[in-house]
């Protein structure tokens, strides 16, 4: 029983010394949330500090404890008034803690002659958002700052700008949903003037310097579009490429167009060393080339028809007027590719899925038909010869 005891004390013992050693506040902590700046600039002093919103305050009634709040934070609301019981509403933000104090204190004593009304700041949380050219975080573009004025350098700092690709020459503030401001960052910085001050939720935008740098591909190409370019200029072959290509036997790469503020400039893309080149703002225009398909055969207006994509069996037909319905047989076609490669088609089978190209042909063969005339005519006729070898025989 003693050395159990003994035992006992000994593991107490193991325990203090390991807490003593090992305070438990180590083991809890959690790692700080990297989008909030605990400390930003010095804390607002309140006799100055004019209200914004999105801070918060806190307010006591001297001997009236069914109009303090002392636990609950009253917001300025996005308004920019302060709903309070017995006062209602209130302007609140463009007024410093002791101007919001002495206007409560007003409107209580009016009501509650002994009342003594105190303001106590909250410490402010501004919320902003970058976006653009600055680090992407894992938990969002949302940046925290405990400060009371949160300022643009500060908000650009926070967010870590790419200056690879940062464009701030034009940096863009949205506010409730519009453009607020845009401003030359880098003049900003170079004259020292005063910094643009940001609001609760304000959003900065920093535009990449890929954004001015675009050139344009339309026409026969497969992808038509702006594209980014990542130096002054590019290779009109490139930029084909960057729009995945022609459309085949669909664009008259041989007349392709760039087109500047200067003028358009004609260019040969299937020459072998083709030097022109484009510039940011520039477009690259590919035409159509004249592509025909042929439809004869049994319809009713036979003959050549321009298209300018791939079109359908059934869509060619219509272009020739339709089947003629007193000759055609839908069931036997022959459609001859313009590589010289032929096929027997069931129109109404296939008139929904297979495509004529450029120079393909489409014949539509004519059902087999009894002339009856011609049939009576050789039945008297061999009844005729019958007859006379009958008679003469």
């Amino acid at each position: 029983m003693k050395l159990y005891l003994n035992l006992c004390f000994i593991c107490l013992l193991l325990i203090v010394i390991g807490h003593i050693c090992y305070p438990l506040q180590v083991f809890s902590e959690e790692p700080p949330d990297e989008n909030i700046v605990t400390k930003g600039p010095d804390y607002p002093i309140t006799s100055t500090y004019k209200l914004q919103v999105g801070d918060s305050i806190v307010v006591t009634v001297e001997g009236y404890a069914e109009y303090t709040k002392d636990r609950v934070p009253v917001p300025v609301q996005p308004d920019g008034f302060i709903s309070y019981p017995l006062i209602g509403l209130i302007k609140a933000t463009d007024l410093t803690v002791p101007e919001l104090q002495d206007a409560m204190q007003k409107v209580f004593s009016e009501k509650l002659p002994s009342a003594r009304v105190y303001v106590t700041l909250m410490q402010p949380r501004r919320n902003i958002l970058v976006f653009g050219a600055v680090d992407q975080r894992p938990r969002g573009n949302l940046h925290v700052f405990e400060t009371g004025q949160v300022y643009l350098i500060q908000a650009l700092a926070a967010a870590g700008i790419n200056n690879e690709i940062a464009d701030l020459t034009k940096v863009v503030v949205w506010r409730d949903g519009k453009v607020h401001t845009t401003v030359n960052f880098e003049e900003q910085m170079e004259s020292g003037n005063i910094d643009i001050p940001l609001k609760d939720y304000d959003v900065v935008i920093v535009p990449s310097i890929f954004a001015q740098r675009r050139i344009r591909v339309i026409g026969a190409v497969m992808v038509p579009g702006n594209y980014p370019i990542t130096g002054q200029e590019i290779a009109a072959t490139q930029a084909l490429k960057l729009a995945g290509g022609s459309r085949a036997d669909f664009a008259d790469l041989k007349k392709a167009e760039i087109i500047t503020e200067d003028g358009n400039t004609t260019v040969d893309l299937t020459a072998v060393d083709v030097v022109m080149t484009m510039g940011p703002g520039d477009t690259l225009y590919v035409p159509l080339a004249e592509a025909k398909i042929s439809v004869v055969g049994a319809v009713d207006k036979p003959g050549q028809y321009v298209v300018t994509e791939p079109t359908l069996l059934r869509d060619a037909v219509a272009m020739a007027g339709g089947l003629n319905e007193e000759k055609a047989n839908p069931k036997k076609c022959i459609l001859t590719r313009a590589n010289g490669t032929q096929e027997e088609l069931n129109y109404n089978l296939v008139q929904s899925e297979v495509l004529l190209y450029p120079n393909d042909q489409l014949r539509i063969l004519e059902r087999t038909r009894i002339d009856w005339r011609v049939l009576t005519f050789a039945a008297s006729l061999t009844n005729l010869v019958v007859s006379v070898w009958l008679r003469y025989r």
